[in-house]
Formats: structure tokens, C-alpha cells, sequence
């Protein structure tokens, strides 16, 4: 599922220089990455186990999350 969020150009252009500065491939995990930081949440809840270099989906993770 996805969702339209309206934000002015320099917004957008602001989140492309954050992209390429932290070398993510999309404005979604460049958002992402930017509320992890925020909310001060490990990377490695979101996506891979870096102890057991085991990657998880987004789905996987929701459903450990219940």
C-alpha cells in the first residue's frame, strides 16, 4: 500500500540531498531512515538481525510485532 504526502519542491529537494548524503536509494527509506534517527530506534529492528545477517521484510517485521 502506498500514500500520496504533499510537500513543497525544496522539501523534496532537501530529502534527495539527505538520500544521496546517507547513500539510501529512495525518498521512502530516506523518511524512514530520518524517524529512526528521530525516535532514536536501532537500525537492526528494522530489517536485518546484524548479529545473524538475516534480512527481514517490512511484512516480517509487522508480524513479529504482534
Amino acid at each position: 500500500m502506498t500514500t500520496t504526502i504533499v510537500v513543497k519542491e525544496t522539501t523534496v529537494d532537501k530529502l534527495k540531498r539527505i538520500m544521496k548524503a546517507r547513500g539510501v536509494k529512495n525518498l521512502d527509506k530516506t523518511i524512514n531512515s530520518l524517524i529512526e534517527s528521530a525516535e532514536g530506534v536501532p537500525s537492526n529492528m528494522f530489517g536485518i538481525d546484524k548479529r545473524k545477517h538475516i534480512r527481514h521484510t517490512s511484512r516480517e517485521h509487522e508480524e513479529f510485532q504482534r
